[in-house]
């Protein structure tokens, strides 16, 4: 009797399943996402993801930088070329009134809809979040991960030495006092320490940003419902750029021009000591076909500052546009994606989760030791200056710290140039 009772039960379960894919049957929507592995990961599944609703998925990756430029053509209150988009934290106070509140989403028919607080990394829903709701799904774990090389810190000799010389144990550095010895330490070593971002890049803006914040200042904050000022903490920006620049003399030679591709072959050769890197680029590192220190990494939060340990955040949302046609199936593409059965799926094949029971499952931290890395960072992590004209402020904040951190300027005239110009942003905008 229990047996013909679960057949039927399946049965039910089945047959609503049929039902809600047939009432999907003949829809398309229509995708903008990011293009990294993460998003080639999801494309390669979306099949399964059809069949399952009936739903038809055009499906758009594009570099990263062209999504803004996409989106702000392509979306508009009364109109949209797209059903649902990836946005990039630091620009969802930029579009975030462009997509329905996550709150006002619909309950999927096959998928349920992801309980933010409950399903979630602690810190990611953050991302979403702009002037009192949020305002998508996040999709990813993405935060800086401090990596740390494992042969070096269980070396014997170089513990021995350390030890004698600074009176603390060699190991994962703490605090950035901590790493600057370090890194002293291993330059007799024809080791280097560290290996900065300073391309005129967005990666710079982040540097900049985690030293700040680890020293205890912000740059721009809000002020009541509808104004902005500059809050940066000139001496204690100038502190935090002065122990980066002072980091940089245990950097590798052409440190002053280093970008993601630099950095991942300087430490994939095993040339450098330690670093921060977004989850998405950690595969290289881990790729013995590409990387002399595969398997020989411990992934962690970031050294602290002063003031804490400050990891920078960079999960990308997913919005249902306003002007939407499809909204369920839309959302319904959302929460397949996010959900722990596709997801086991897709980590094999590249995601990055932002799903504690997936970051957190042992078997995939077995083959992925950096999840528990991942973990770890979000706990402490911080945002970028949460404001609608955030690209112009990056702007600001990356070729004033640059100049200071390669010495074109000194550290003082570095930020004071920074805040005159963040300054000068608000003021275009009337703050």
């Amino acid at each position: 009797m229990k047996r013909v009772f679960s057949l039927l039960v399946i049965f039910v379960l089945m047959a609503g399943t049929f039902l809600f894919a047939q009432s999907y049957k003949g829809t398309t929507i229509r995708v903008l996402v990011w293009d990294d592995a993460l998003t080639v990961a999801v494309e390669s599944m979306i099949d399964e993801f059809e069949k399952e609703t009936g739903i038809d998925v055009i499906f758009e990756r594009l570099p990263s930088g062209s999504i803004l430029e996409k989106t702000a053509v392509s979306i508009s209150q009364n109109r949209t070329d797209y059903d649902l988009v990836s946005i990039d934290e630091p620009f969802v106070p930029q579009f975030g009134d462009l997509f329905i509140p996550y709150s006002q989403w619909p309950q999927g028919k096959v998928y349920p809809k992801i309980d933010l607080e409950r399903d979630l990394i602690p810190g990611v829903p953050e991302g979403s979040y702009w002037d009192g709701s949020y305002r998508g799904l996040p999709i990813n774990g993405n935060v800086y991960v401090w990596m740390t090389r494992k042969d070096i810190v269980n070396n014997e000799q170089y513990k021995k030495e350390f030890q004698e010389k600074y009176g603390y144990e060699l190991d994962i550095p703490q605090n950035f006092d901590q790493l600057l010895e370090m890194s002293e330490f291993l330059s007799t070593k024809g080791i280097y320490g560290f290996a900065p971002f300073t391309k005129s890049a967005e990666g710079a803006t982040c540097e900049a940003i985690l030293m700040f914040e680890s020293y205890g200042t912000k740059v721009l904050e809000q002020v009541g419902e509808h104004d902005f000022e500059v809050v940066l903490d000139r001496e204690k920006a100038i502190e935090a750029l002065n122990m980066y620049k002072a980091l940089c003399q245990f950097a590798p030679s052409g440190w002053q021009d280093m970008g993601h591709s630099e950095r991942i072959a300087a430490f994939n050769q095993g040339k450098v000591f330690s670093m921060f890197q977004w989850p998405a680029i950690i595969p290289d590192h881990e790729n013995p076909d590409q990387s002399l220190v595969s398997g020989r990494i411990y992934y962690s939060a970031p050294p602290a500052g002063p003031a804490r340990r400050a990891p920078v955040r960079g999960t990308w949302m997913l919005g249902i546009p306003n002007a939407s046609k499809n909204k369920e199936a839309a959302a319904e593409f959302a929460y397949w994606w996010s959900s722990y059965e596709a997801g086991k799926e897709l980590v094999k094949v590249g995601l990055t989760p932002a799903r504690t029971d997936l970051l957190l499952d042992p078997k995939f931290i077995e083959q992925k030791p950096y999840f528990v890395g991942i973990f770890n960072s979000m706990r402490y992590s911080v945002s970028r200056p949460r404001f609608e004209r955030y690209a112009e402020v990056s702007d600001v904040i990356k070729v004033n710290w640059l100049a200071g951190v390669t010495g074109r300027v000194t550290p003082e005239t570095a930020i004071d140039n920074m805040i005159k110009g963040i300054d000068e942003v608000l003021g275009r905008y009337g703050y």
